[in-house]
């Protein structure tokens, strides 16, 4: 199905050190953004918040979504749920095998007739997460 593969590059493109690409997974004006209000509108301001964490150094991620739930508005317009288990560390591996966090996607899934799936919206939703605090190196826009 397109719409998993849609989530599957998302998870591949920042696993693999390809993460500038992600932009392009999204609408022109779409949008990705945490439940706490930070978020990144327009490709562009999506690419400049991935070049922003890799500014900070390496960083060894595995991204693990489960639980892919669709509503069909339309041809062009669908709704979706999954969960991301992350394993997450700044710095190379190898790394102790610890969950950083468990959190909900909740997206808007458009296309042009004819065009590939995007996000139209990606929302993240933190639910369980390390005891020590950690944040999301991800720097989206102010909330």
């Amino acid at each position: 199905m397109e719409l998993e593969a849609l989530n599957a590059e998302f998870a591949y493109l920042i696993d693999n050190e390809r993460s500038a690409e992600v932009a392009d997974l999204f609408t022109e004006g779409g949008s990705y953004g945490r439940s706490t209000g930070e978020r990144s509108t327009g490709r562009e301001a999506i690419r400049a918040a991935y070049a922003g964490r890799k500014a900070k150094g390496p960083r060894t991620a595995r991204h693990i979504f489960t639980n892919l739930r669709l509503t069909y508005e339309s041809d062009t317009r669908v709704l979706g749920k999954s969960i991301l288990t992350l394993f997450a560390e700044d710095g190379v591996p190898p790394h102790l095998a610890e969950v950083f966090l468990v959190a909900d996607y909740d997206d808007i899934y458009a296309r042009e007739p004819g065009g590939p799936w995007l996000f139209e919206s990606r929302t993240i939703t933190w639910l369980f997460m390390q005891k020590d605090g950690k944040v999301s190196p991800l720097p989206l826009g102010k909330a």
